[in-house]
């Protein structure tokens, strides 16, 4: 178990929960980070708000900057460039492809809108600009808890956004001319719906995870008034709250849950995991990572942050293809990152590596010590 250190940490004020890459441009190591911090009443905690609690929030974008050290050649720093008051944020997602030729990010806030921004890489003060947001909550009080991108493995001018939020219910989008028009709700779960995530290699499928310990499967082909899902699983014992489709094994997806387990799934048959791994905490956030298929970057609550090498018996490590139907699914922790103090949240892994001579770069924040770090993982961990 390799357990590297910190390069660079960065205090937002308020408490963190998300952070996310720059996926455009060579080399540019910048970044977003999202808040949430409850301005509270004498009655209200951040455990339990009461309806006078007020949610706020702030994205910061940094860059990641590599030092010039004799002595320490990994040495970074952190670089704020811009910070945006906004209310309190639960997720941030970016469009990994560009809309008709703008650089686009998505941001889902506990005021329970969706809001859609534009980035202008020629900028560092003013590199985010707001385009626009949905109107409304989908029921009073409900907050959006996530958001995904249709278009990740498929370029569109015109792509769906889908979020998920707090009533339960799952909301369909569509962004077209700088606006954002809803095509769909419907209630998808009986308690808070904490995750969706498109089917990147099938954007009409999308999933969804709740606290009511539900995994659901929606083809939004169908009639989407009164749906019904096409799984609708119960085999993590606590909520989900995500999911993650392999951007390189078509039919591979990797869920996380309350109940400290990962598991990965064939998507053609749901009927139980093909392998799960216990990561001794609640997993909050999944990421694959951007160019390697077996790389999963867990952020497991109460637990730190972890790097599994996912793999596929008879696929090489670096081979993108489809899942072998039936295939033998072997999860082994690799890289441990256990220097926050708080309940680890967001992680996300640096879309570009422009010096192969050191390891990837990560970034992850957790909450209550509202921290951000940088570290790597060690060259000697990829793809072993």
């Amino acid at each position: 178990m390799l357990n590297p250190p910190s390069l660079a940490s960065f205090d937002p004020v308020l408490c963190s929960d998300s952070i996310e890459f720059y996926p455009f441009g060579d080399s540019q190591q910048r970044f977003l980070i999202g808040t949430y911090e409850l301005v509270k009443n004498d009655s209200s905690t951040q455990e339990a708000p009461t309806s006078e609690a007020t949610r706020i929030g702030r994205i910061y974008v940094c860059d990641a900057i590599d030092k010039t050290d004799k002595t320490n050649d990994s040495a970074m720093e952190i670089v704020e460039r811009q910070r945006i008051e906004t209310s309190a944020v639960f997720d941030i997602k970016w469009s990994y492809s560009r809309v008709a030729d703008k650089e686009l990010v998505g941001v889902a806030c506990a005021d329970g809108e969706l809001s859609v921004y534009s980035a202008n890489a020629a900028s560092d003060t003013e590199f985010l600009s707001p385009i626009c947001s949905t109107e409304g909550p989908t029921s009073e009080g409900s907050m959006c808890c996530s958001l995904d991108w249709s278009n990740r493995l498929n370029t569109s001018d015109t792509p769906e956004i889908a979020t998920s939020h707090s009533d339960g219910s799952m909301r369909m989008l569509q962004f077209a001319e700088s606006r954002l028009q809803t095509l769909s709700q419907w209630q998808a779960h009986d308690a808070e719906a904490w995750i969706t995530s498109f089917d990147y290699w099938n954007p009409a499928i999308v999933y969804s995870g709740g606290d009511d310990a539900r995994l659901k499967g929606w083809d939004t082909r169908m009639n989407m008034d009164d749906p019904t899902p096409i799984f609708n699983l119960r085999k993590h014992e606590a909520g989900v709250c995500s999911i993650h489709p392999s951007l390189h094994r078509q039919f591979m997806l990797a869920t996380g849950s309350y109940d400290d387990t990962v598991m990965v799934w064939d998507t053609r048959s749901m009927r139980r995991p093909l392998a799960e791994t216990n990561v001794g905490g609640g997993v909050w956030r999944l990421k694959w990572h951007p160019t390697e298929p077996t790389q999963l970057l867990v952020g497991a609550m109460y637990n730190g942050f972890h790097i599994l090498d996912v793999s596929v018996g008879g696929l090489a490590p670096l081979v993108a293809t489809e899942l072998p139907e039936g295939a033998a699914i072997a999860i082994e922790t690799r890289t441990s990152f256990m220097e926050h103090g708080s309940i680890a949240y967001g992680a996300d892994w640096c879309q570009t590596h422009a010096d192969s001579s050191k390891g990837w770069l990560v970034g992850t924040c957790s909450f209550y010590d509202h921290a951000v770090h940088l570290w790597r993982r060690p060259i000697c961990a990829a793809q072993a």
